[in-house]
C-alpha cells in the first residue's frame, strides 16, 4: 500500500498537515518501533508525517528550576546530557537502560511516550519525576501530567491532530537521590520485564518519596501507598521495610491472578526494596 511522506520543517507546518490529514497520518519520531511495523505490514496509513526537522520538538534546557525536554530530543541527548545528570539522574539511567546504541541514537523521549508501552524504559523515570507534557495543535495547545495520558497499552489521549511538544519536570532538590532500575532477560537489548524509578529526598526523616513502576499494569503508574508509608519517617531499615511491604500489596492487587503475577510479585518486591535502598543511600 503507498502513502505519501511529509517532512515539515517548522512547527507550523506539522500542525497544519494534521488538521488537514487527522487520523488519516502517523507522525514518525525516530522510528524505532513504527518504521518494523510498517515494513511488516501491522499497520498502515495514508500519510506519513516525519518530524525529524523541527528544530521547535529538540533540546533540553533549563527554565529556572524547571527542565524541558523537546519531545524529539533522542534518548543518546539525554543520556549524556549534563543538566540531566545533574538534576535528574534517574532520568540519565533510564535513557541509557533503552535498546542498543543504535535505537538510542535514533528513538526519541516523545516517541518513547507515545509508544505507550507497558515496558517503556524513560516513562516511569519521568512520571517519579512529576513530568509534564504539552500538547500542540492547529487549534491551540494544552497540558496535563505524563500519568494522565495513557488510556492503556498502547493508547493515549493524543487527537490526531496533536503532537507532544516537550516535557517538562522540575529538577531535584539537594538531598535528594534518584535511582532507575530495571529487571530483564538480559544485560542489553532487553525489554523490562519489571522497573523501578524511585526518588528520595530526606535529612533526618523522608521528605519527599516518590515511586513509579514500569511492565506490571498496561500503563507505568505510580506507587502511593508505599510512597505515603516512608514520609515523616526516618530513613531505617524498619521503614524501609514497612515502605517496601506496602509497595508488595499495592503491586499483588494491580498484577491480580495473571500468569506472571507470583513472579512478578516476588520480583517486584526485590527491585523495589532495591530501588528504594540505592535512592536513600542504604545501599
Amino acid at each position: 500500500m503507498s502513502c505519501s511522506y511529509y517532512a515539515p520543517q517548522r512547527l507550523e507546518e506539522l500542525l497544519a498537515i494534521l488538521a488537514e490529514k487527522k487520523e488519516k497520518a502517523k507522525v514518525l519520531a525516530g522510528g524505532t518501533d513504527l518504521v518494523i511495523a510498517l515494513q511488516e505490514g501491522k499497520l498502515n496509513y495514508d500519510n506519513i508525517v516525519a518530524l525529524h526537522k523541527i528544530p521547535e520538538l529538540k533540546g533540553i534546557t533549563m527554565r529556572g528550576d524547571t527542565i524541558v525536554i523537546g519531545a524529539m530530543t533522542t534518548h543518546t541527548e539525554v543520556e549524556r546530557s549534563p543538566i540531566i545528570n545533574t538534576n535528574a539522574l534517574l532520568l540519565a539511567q533510564a535513557a541509557a537502560a533503552v535498546g542498543s546504541p543504535q535505537i538510542r541514537n535514533a528513538g526519541t523521549l516523545g516517541g518513547n511516550i507515545c509508544n505507550a508501552s507497558p515496558a517503556a524504559d524513560t516513562v516511569p523515570a519521568l512520571i517519579a519525576l512529576d513530568a509534564c507534557v504539552k500538547i500542540v495543535s492547529k487549534g491551540g495547545e494544552r497540558e496535563m501530567p505524563l500519568e494522565d495520558l495513557f488510556l492503556g497499552m498502547g493508547k493515549t489521549k493524543l487527537g490526531g491532530d496533536e503532537v507532544i511538544k516537550e516535557i517538562s519536570f522540575n529538577a531535584l532538590p539537594d538531598g535528594a537521590g534518584s535511582i532507575f532500575v530495571k529487571l530483564a532477560r538480559r544485560n542489553a537489548l532487553a525489554i523490562s520485564r519489571i522497573s523501578v524509578a524511585a526518588i528520595v529526598t530526606s535529612n533526618e526523616y523522608v521528605t519527599d518519596c516518590r515511586i513509579a513502576m514500569g511492565a506490571v499494569a498496561p500503563n507505568p503508574f505510580r506507587v502511593r501507598k508505599a510512597e505515603k508509608a516512608w514520609l515523616g519517617r526516618t530513613v531505617t531499615a524498619d521503614n524501609l521495610d514497612s515502605c517496601v511491604e506496602a509497595a508488595f500489596q499495592e503491586i499483588s492487587a494491580t498484577l491480580g491472578q495473571r500468569a506472571s503475577a507470583i513472579y512478578k510479585k516476588r520480583a517486584g518486591k526485590a527491585l523495589i526494596r532495591r530501588a528504594l535502598s540505592l535512592a536513600s543511600g542504604q545501599m
